[in-house]
């Protein structure tokens, strides 16, 4: 892989971070665990390089962060993911603990092991992770499709008509358009935020009206004789000019 072949490859916001360094990554791994990794690790590093925009973490850490979730993405353990990420430090941690006496298997289930969950636990591998992730709504696709069917069918052919409503209302629920749901939900807010401003002006009123009884401008029975929606209107009407 060249350069220019790696920079048309990933956002164009990510291009200014690529450099050799990286193609040469790139070029190591299908040399050293084979082309279909190298392909598998490409896609991964890609599909998730917006992470890099954010300049929050060394291009070194992203390289490597990538790698280990292919790794796992693999089907390969929490820590053989590690081994074969980081083989220098797991092999001076394994031979380490090796010169003391200690079993392979318990190293890597002791003294290797810590080190593997808090590196899974970093910041940037969750995010790796994260974009890695399968969302719920494409992953149950066939699933919402099946419901969807049993619910237009139990449309067509129940004997209650509660049901037949009710299954309806489900289809029309779950197949409106965003763009008519967005509608409906404005309209709600919308309608929240009169009734307050109601509420708001009526609050508003009350206090005036108690503050004429207090004052001696008016009384109680005039108050109560006064058309209240006039008033209200009237008051808006000044707020307005």
């Amino acid at each position: 892989m060249t350069l220019d072949e790696l920079k048309g490859a990933v956002p164009k916001h990510s291009r200014g971070l690529i450099n050799q360094r990286i193609v040469d990554v790139f070029n190591a791994l299908e040399l050293d665990e084979g082309e279909d990794f190298a392909e598998h690790y490409k896609q991964n590093f890609v599909s998730m390089s917006s992470i890099m925009k954010t300049g929050k973490f060394s291009t070194k850490d992203y390289i490597n962060a990538v790698k280990y979730v292919s790794h796992k993405l693999l089907e390969n353990s929490d820590i053989d993911a590690y081994h074969m990420t980081f083989p220098d430090r797991y092999n001076r941690l394994m031979n380490k603990w090796l010169e003391q006496g200690l079993a392979e298997d318990e190293i890597r289930g002791s003294k290797i092991s810590p080190y593997v969950t808090a590196y899974k636990k970093t910041e940037l591998v969750t995010k790796v992770l994260e974009q890695s992730l399968v969302p719920s709504r494409i992953l149950n696709a066939p699933m919402f499709q099946d419901a969807l069917n049993v619910q237009a069918s139990l449309m067509y052919t129940a004997r209650s008509e509660q049901v037949r409503s009710q299954a309806a209302e489900s289809v029309m629920k779950y197949t409106m358009s965003p763009e008519v749901q967005k509608i409906e939900l404005e309209i709600g807010i919308k309608g929240q935020d009169e009734i307050l401003a109601l509420r708001t002006e009526m609050h508003r009123l009350a206090e005036q009206q108690r503050g004429t009884i207090v004052s001696g401008t008016n009384t109680s029975l005039q108050i109560a004789e006064q058309k209240l929606l006039h008033d209200i209107v009237e008051d808006a009407e000044i707020i307005d000019a």
